[in-house]
């Protein structure tokens, strides 16, 4: 019965489609046999922009009707708008993958998957890049594994740490991971290095007064373990202003479609972000960016 009424729906979508586009169809047919028989040594926009307006808002007419008519007959539920929405970002993804996956450093393609394996790519960046007097900012610190890590392996003693997390885990779900999982039981990790400080809370409530108090004087490395779409969107967009040339960006869960590389790709976008991929493993889910 859903079946027939579906077809039945699409029929009388299909039938209003061509009506209102019938019109179009024809106008855009007048004028293209109105300029076939002739050649224009010129620019048609230049010396009739009239005719380029009308054509533009013919369409803009058409796509109201059609946007309209989709609100109308209520087609949202004949389509399947998550799948499309995720398929369209691991396209997009897909293709991020393969421009670069001739980079210096990168395992890709590789059938196993070693979480270890981000070490590597950390020391290849501390190599390649001479990194010394840094100022490193790690968002989703959870048991401080990581955090730990860059501690211990920059010797500096004008190297400076700063973790951020609420340490009761994730604000919401996460793929398998539910809202609490990879809590740290409401504290941040024991660090015996004063070097190091943790802002316990939503990023939303401790970045931006971190920001507002905190001068930047060395290159920055920022380690993007949010996991959570919103949360990498923001600190992202927040950070933006305090970038420079040569800044360093880890992502560890890059190649996860509708989280880290989607907000990476609405953050460079809109704020033209200009960087070169440095480094990647585990195809592309640990990946390395630089500020150009």
């Amino acid at each position: 019965m859903l079946f027939c009424k579906s077809i039945s729906v699409f029929k009388l979508t299909k039938s209003y489609l061509l009506k209102i586009c019938a019109p179009f169809q024809c106008y855009l047919r007048e004028k293209k046999n109105q300029t076939s028989h002739h050649t224009f040594p010129f620019k048609l926009e230049r010396h009739f922009p009239f005719f380029i307006f009308d054509l533009n808002n013919q369409n803009l007419i058409m796509r109201g009707k059609l946007k309209g008519l989709f609100f109308l007959l209520r087609l949202h539920y004949l389509v399947p708008s998550k799948i499309f929405i995720f398929l369209g970002h691991l396209a997009q993804l897909s293709r991020f993958v393969h421009k670069h996956k001739h980079i210096e450093f990168t395992d890709y393609y590789s059938s196993k998957f070693v979480y270890q394996k981000r070490e590597n790519l950390f020391r290849h960046v501390i190599e390649k890049e001479k990194l010394k007097d840094i100022d490193y900012l790690e968002f989703g610190v959870s048991t401080g594994h990581s955090f730990r890590w860059w501690s211990n392996e920059m010797k500096s003693e004008k190297a400076r740490f700063y973790g951020f997390d609420t340490f009761t885990g994730l604000p919401e779900n996460w793929g398998p991971f539910k809202a609490g999982d990879m809590s740290n039981g409401n504290e941040p990790p024991k660090m015996n290095d004063e070097r190091c400080q943790f802002y316990q809370g939503l990023f939303q409530q401790t970045l931006l007064p971190f920001l507002v108090n905190h001068k930047f004087e060395q290159r920055k490395v920022i380690h993007m373990d949010a996991d959570l779409y919103s949360a990498t969107l923001y600190v992202l967009t927040l950070m933006t202003p305090y970038l420079k040339a040569g800044d360093i960006i880890f992502f560890d869960e890059f190649n996860v479609p509708m989280h880290e590389y989607k907000a990476f790709t609405e953050w460079t976008n809109s704020f033209y972000i200009k960087y070169e991929v440095i480094g990647s493993v585990n195809n592309f889910y640990h990946t390395a960016v630089k500020i150009l």
